[in-house]
């Protein structure tokens, strides 16, 4: 099945995958069958969980229906150019009944693809935002009150486009090998089992229920999970940033340095204060954080932040082949931990940027 991004540049990956069968295992479980980019992320736990657990489709969605989901991923992922995610995608499509020509027919024009407006609406939303970011939040929002969606609605819609946005840096930037999943749909067994297939991808798949927040967190972004309190997507983000902050390759400084310049670069009003009032509290002045934001650099900085502040400004609009060989120029000046880290903040950042512009109130 020919795909609309064999075109796309696509370096060899530079990450040797580590086999975790703790991690492993639980993505099993979620998902219903093994997710082969795992060990690729094993050496960063909060990463490899992060996206399994945020993946909307297993209990996280209340009011947007799978397929709409499903959709919103082929057009994101096609988007950002990432061959990994939108051949998964695709080979989810195509396992669950849907025919070449239907995927083909929403890559190429999903307003001539039989859809009801309201997919119609959703999908625009979708490449809209990972085309513009926060910028254009508000107009997204009108288009998608006019398609008829509420407020719910949007806020879980923006919640999938964010993981998206997350998803698609967090394969495309190590350069996720894609050819095993591109060829899914081509290999005779997986023909042959395409109906069991369907049946697993449909017992794994399930709608989430109203939950509580078990505590209420401190952390920056605290204001974004509280957003989305009574979701199950408040406290499956609240347990990601957690262990994000947790985590010790990179420090906190440095993650939240990563995160004011994804904010900067995507203009976003609502993360931002948040961001610098967090690292104010981490000792650095209005200034020197202004003058790193301005330059990308600062005498302040130590070595890893010198080398991940840039970087990160990198990942927000980007050319595939492009961002991973600047990725793979770094492996010699970090570790292995501290680059894959640095991949998973600042992916994250980008989708939180363009969540936070559709969820939170403009201060």
């Amino acid at each position: 099945m020919a795909s609309a991004l064999e075109h796309v540049a696509w370096e060899p990956c530079w990450i040797e995958p580590r086999p975790d069968r703790a991690l492993e295992s639980h993505a099993r479980r979620k998902q219903g069958m093994s997710n082969p980019a795992i060990p690729y992320f094993s050496s960063v736990p909060w990463l490899a969980r992060g996206l399994v657990d945020l993946h909307p489709e297993y209990g996280l969605l209340m009011q947007i229906d799978h397929h709409i989901m499903d959709l919103v991923g082929l057009v994101v992922s096609q988007e950002n150019s990432c061959r990994f995610c939108y051949a998964a995608v695709r080979a989810m499509l195509w396992a669950q009944g849907m025919s070449t020509e239907r995927i083909q027919g929403v890559e190429q024009d999903q307003a001539r693809a039989d859809l009801p407006p309201r997919t119609v609406a959703a999908i625009a939303f979708g490449r809209s935002q990972s085309r513009s970011g926060p910028v254009g939040a508000r107009a997204a929002r009108d288009a998608l009150r006019r398609a008829g969606l509420g407020t719910d609605e949007m806020k879980e819609l923006a919640f999938v486009v964010a993981f998206l946005d997350f998803s698609n840096r967090a394969h495309t930037i190590p350069a996720i090998p894609t050819r095993p999943v591109e060829r899914i749909p081509d290999q005779l067994l997986m023909r042959l089992l395409r109906p069991l297939v369907n049946r697993i991808l449909r017992k794994s798949r399930y709608r989430g229920q109203a939950t509580s927040l078990d505590r209420v967190p401190s952390y920056p972004y605290v204001r974004l999970v509280r957003a989305y309190e009574g979701s199950p997507i408040a406290p499956a983000l609240g347990r990601t940033l957690e262990e994000m902050w947790g985590s010790r390759h990179l420090t906190r400084r440095c993650k939240l340095l990563m995160l004011a310049v994804v904010a900067r670069g995507l203009a976003c009003e609502v993360c931002a204060p948040e961001i610098g009032e967090a690292l104010q509290n981490e000792g650095m002045t209005e200034s020197a954080i202004a003058h790193v934001l301005t330059h990308l650099d600062a005498p302040e900085l130590d070595p890893v932040e010198r080398i991940l502040v840039p970087f990160a400004r990198d990942t927000i609009w980007y050319e595939p082949a492009v961002v991973q060989r600047r990725a793979r120029a770094l492996r010699d000046r970090l570790t292995g931990p501290q680059l894959l880290e640095g991949i998973g903040v600042a992916s994250l950042a980008n989708g939180l940027c363009r969540m936070g512009a559709m969820a939170l109130d403009h201060p």
